[in-house]
């Protein structure tokens, strides 16, 4: 081939490279940004999106298309990302080594959002507010520093995994930011070469690649910025929403700023006195002293009503279950909840029951945690404590505190006696999160302390460990219980690196392992006048969806029928299952209730009972934070 023919063979195949080149490069960049959510979203998030035609009218299936899907996919479009390749095409100026350079910087930090946003919403299915979550993140990764055996090769391979992901990006962005030779290449600031310089110049690259897109390249190019323009104008109010195709970050900085703001202002304006007033029992005196025991169930959502394979299941162990509490003497009225947080933060969930005031964010927790120090908030604890109960905790995990801290919880909650990990003398094999001894030893072992040290009544809350996220290992139930604390080999670590399958079934074997302790140890307490009431904390992570909603279930257990039944007037039915389409109840309106029908089956009678508060206090009066379950679609 001559020489000639060379030449007009590269031209010809430079011709059609730059174009697919460019659109590689941009398909993959822009794919990349929604890369993590779809990633950790097992159960929604897929690579191309899922559009429904029949039954749908054109403007249906276009909204779908171009406009908004509930599904994350990879088919979406970052509005700036486009607009700023537009910029680089039709402003020659802009293509500098240095702008480009820019641009890398710019990605990564996009890259990072979106991986936060996709976090934020699979595990806790709101979107990403800095100042709610701050603190949640930081003493997160401090956790798994401190547990975690982290090596000199996982350190090595992170940040090996940081740099190949930059020189990724880098080597993408040259192809769709090309500077092209002769003309971006020569920097304005530099100095007009004298004619003949210019013209050696010119001839020397002459032969080098000239890059630029082709008119259809441009024509499509714009479309999409057109897009992008129309969305702005008339969605300006919905371009931070993760369901937006064409999304914007800029707007969901906007956004994540203001509701940042929002939760600081509503944190600041706390006020107790509505609490003080509302939860002011004092002239009211329990006649009878039932014991009580309150047990939030980690991850026990209504998730399992949702899915047709987990409902059938969750049917058949409920009904054995409730056979196996039946034939004991014992009665169940159930109702399904509405918790104030999704996929986590336990801790907001559990206190919101107890002290009957909605929290939905962590820096409203640790606000209070400051504030009751020296104060007292009158919570369910200090009522109880007034009738002359003795309150008691355990907290089970093996990780840690400092003394001062745990006094500093104690204070909040106004808890008597606090059994921790040390307390329980435990020499066995620990299981998941924290590690933790099995539940079945801790509970048994917190009941058989409680009852050597005191005959009289008492409140015992706690939280259960083993149906933690990854609800793997488990250990088995074990008769009796003492057997469980002998020396032998941990169990092996759970890994993130399996099926989608095997993690939903280890979550429904922790569900059935929890359900099946929590009734063994109901039937073997020996106080027949003991109450029980059992409460999901929020829905579990990874295995459950923003549809599947926030309502968890919650169980009162007893062996007084009619104080049993005395519920069924507020929502709730008889038995541990409940099929209702919506919830009936909500986490911070149990404090109200709960005192309202203790003081009906056990109190003096003389006075008129206490209002019942379906949505207890709120925070700040007429206010809810970013991520309350209303504010959801």
């Amino acid at each position: 081939m001559s020489t000639a023919s060379k030449a007009t063979g590269n031209d010809t195949s430079r011709k059609v490279s730059p174009d697919l080149s460019f659109w590689t490069a941009f398909i993959v960049l822009n794919a990349l940004l929604f890369f993590p959510v779809v990633l950790i979203d097992r159960e929604d998030g897929s690579i191309l999106p899922t559009i429904h035609f029949a039954g749908r009218s054109l403007e249906q299936i276009w909204r779908q298309m171009v406009v908004w899907r509930r599904t994350p996919d990879l088919l979406r479009f970052n509005s700036e990302l486009i607009l700023f390749i537009s910029l680089w095409t039709l402003c020659p100026p802009l293509r500098t080594t240095s702008v480009r350079r820019g641009f890398i910087v710019t990605y990564l930090f996009f890259f990072s959002y979106y991986l936060y946003e996709g976090v934020s919403l699979t595990f806790f299915s709101v979107e990403p507010v800095f100042y709610s979550q701050l603190r949640m993140a930081t003493e997160g990764f401090s956790f798994f520093l401190q547990n975690a055996r982290v090596t000199f090769g996982f350190v090595a391979a992170i940040v090996l995994l940081i740099v190949a992901g930059a020189a990724v990006v880098a080597r993408l962005a040259r192809l769709v930011l090309p500077i092209q030779h002769g003309i971006a290449g020569v920097s304005p600031a530099s100095r007009p070469a004298p004619w003949t310089q210019q013209l050696n110049i010119q001839r020397a690259t002459a032969a080098r690649p000239q890059y630029s897109l082709s008119p259809a390249s441009r024509i499509a190019l714009g479309l999409l910025t057109v897009l992008i323009v129309a969305q702005a104008y008339t969605r300006q109010d919905q371009l931070s929403r993760p369901e937006m195709v064409f999304g914007s970050l800029v707007a969901k900085l906007s956004r994540n700023i203001a509701e940042s703001w929002r939760v600081y202002d509503n944190v600041q304006r706390f006020d107790d006195s509505e609490a003080r007033r509302a939860y002011d029992y004092s002239g009211y005196s329990l006649a009878q002293r039932p014991s009580v025991y309150i047990i939030f169930s980690e991850s026990y959502g209504s998730v399992l009503y949702k899915r047709s394979d987990w409902r059938s299941q969750y049917r058949v162990l409920t009904q054995r279950l409730e056979e196996t509490l039946a034939a004991a003497g014992w009665h169940v009225a159930s109702a399904r909840s509405l918790a104030p947080t999704w996929g986590g933060g336990s801790w907001m969930s559990y206190t919101s029951a107890l002290f009957g005031l909605r929290i939905d964010s962590d820096p409203q927790y640790y606000a209070l945690l400051d504030i009751y120090q020296l104060e007292e908030y009158p919570d369910l604890g200090r009522f109880l404590k007034s009738q002359g109960y003795r309150y008691y905790r355990l907290t089970a995990l093996s990780m840690g505190l400092p003394k001062t801290v745990w006094k500093k919880y104690a204070n909040f909650f106004g808890v008597d006696r606090w059994l921790k990990y040390e307390d329980l003398n435990f020499v066995g094999p620990e299981y998941g999160w924290g590690p933790a001894p099995p539940d079945q030893f801790s509970l048994n072992f917190a009941r058989q302390t409680i009852r050597q040290e005191t005959d009289g009544p008492f409140l015992f809350f706690t939280i259960t460990q083993n149906s933690h996220y990854p609800w793997t290992p488990l250990p088995a139930l074990t008769d009796p219980w003492q057997a469980l604390n002998a020396l032998g080999d941990a169990p092996p670590p759970s890994s993130e690196l399996i099926e989608h399958s095997q993690r939903r079934q280890n979550y429904w074997n922790a569900v059935e392992y929890q359900l099946e302790m929590l009734t063994d140890f109901i039937v073997s307490e020996p106080n027949e006048k003991a109450i029980f009431v059992l409460v999901g904390d929020h829905q579990p992570p990874r295995v459950s969806r923003r549809e599947d909603g926030w309502d968890t279930p919650i169980h009162i257990i007893a062996r007084n029928q009619p104080f049993v039944a005395s519920f069924e007037e507020y929502g709730f039915e008889s038995g541990l299952a409940v099929w209702q389409s919506e919830p009936t109840f909500r986490h911070e309106g149990f404090y109200s209730l709960f005192v309202r029908q203790l003081l009906a089956a056990f109190g003096g009678g003389d006075r008129a009972l206490p209002a019942y508060l379906p949505e207890g206090v709120r925070f700040v009066e007429g206010s809810f934070s970013g991520s309350s379950p209303e504010s959801k679609e």
